[in-house]
């Protein structure tokens, strides 16, 4: 049976404390949310996700209100704590390389990929992939996908030419099977297919649907990511049970190219994919 996680305990695990700092320290300043989101410069949604715990906080959100919340440095410490103990030690190295990626490639055959999954769905496949656990791990599995997902998300404050130049370009090609498996309920893939709808009209997402129709292919059942930067250093990342792999090495990463370069042109373009989801959706 799952245990409950207390939230209301700031010492129930890193995460919790960090939030019921954050909050103990901004409310003895007298700072709304809002105004630490104005100081910290970032969204007020995003600091309400963090303080209810929807979301981890990242290295980048623990600088940013450290100095408003005159912690010297108390939360850029304490967000090292949170990330060590919420992220498995073989995905660490995951999260640090997408941070620096300027695109992303994936291919996923079975699932929605984790940074267009809404919350709901990440949830279902945490409680499936780890029957084991707690809830607590659970929660802090869920948190960290959606952090993930900040990359991703265009700057509101830029005007478009410059967050153009600064954003993540994300193209994922998923199995048309992901969008007809069922992971938790029948609503939460409804929910999922219009996030994933909405989030191929976006101009750094690219999303393709390889159908039915093809059959097998070059790539079928074995999911991976393509992670590309701005230094010209390529990462293949690929997971199995308990570990990951990453490859580097030039003649593997150029396989690997190679092999999604092969898929896109087997799947359908983005508007007709963007059709394929929505029909689904029916």
């Amino acid at each position: 049976m799952l245990r409950s996680v207390n939230h209301d305990d700031p010492y129930e695990n890193p995460f919790v404390f960090f939030v019921s700092e954050m909050k103990r320290v901004r409310a003895n300043l007298g700072m709304t949310q809002e105004q630490l989101a104005d100081a910290a410069g970032f969204a007020p949604s995003t600091v309400a996700a963090v303080e209810s715990h929807r979301l981890l906080p990242s290295k980048e959100f623990a600088e940013h209100i450290d100095k408003p919340l005159q912690a010297d440095d108390h939360f850029i410490r304490l967000q090292e704590l949170v990330e060590r103990t919420c992220v498995r030690p073989w995905f660490r190295n995951r999260v640090e390389v997408e941070r620096k990626a300027t695109e992303i490639r994936e291919y996923e055959s079975h699932q929605i990929p984790g940074l267009l999954q809404t919350e709901d769905y990440a949830r279902a496949c945490a409680m499936a992939a780890r029957p084991i656990h707690t809830e607590d791990v659970i929660e802090r599995a869920v948190a960290l996908k959606m952090s993930r997902q900040e990359i991703i998300e265009l700057d509101q404050e830029l005007p478009p030419e410059l967050d153009r130049a600064h954003r993540m370009c994300l193209w994922a090609i998923i199995d048309e099977s992901a969008l007809h498996r069922v992971v938790g309920t029948a609503k939460i893939m409804q929910t999922q297919r219009n996030h994933l709808a909405d989030m191929a009209l976006r101009p750094n997402v690219t999303i393709q649907i390889l159908p039915f129709s093809e059959g097998v292919t070059c790539a079928y059942g074995r999911a991976f990511t393509i992670l590309m930067s701005n230094s010209n250093s390529t990462v293949v990342y690929l997971e199995d049970v308990k570990n990951a792999h990453y490859l580097r090495d030039r003649d593997q990463v150029t396989e690997y190219l190679r092999v999604f370069d092969h898929l896109r042109t087997l799947a359908l373009d983005d508007r007709r994919s963007l059709k394929l989801i929505k029909d689904v959706k029916k």
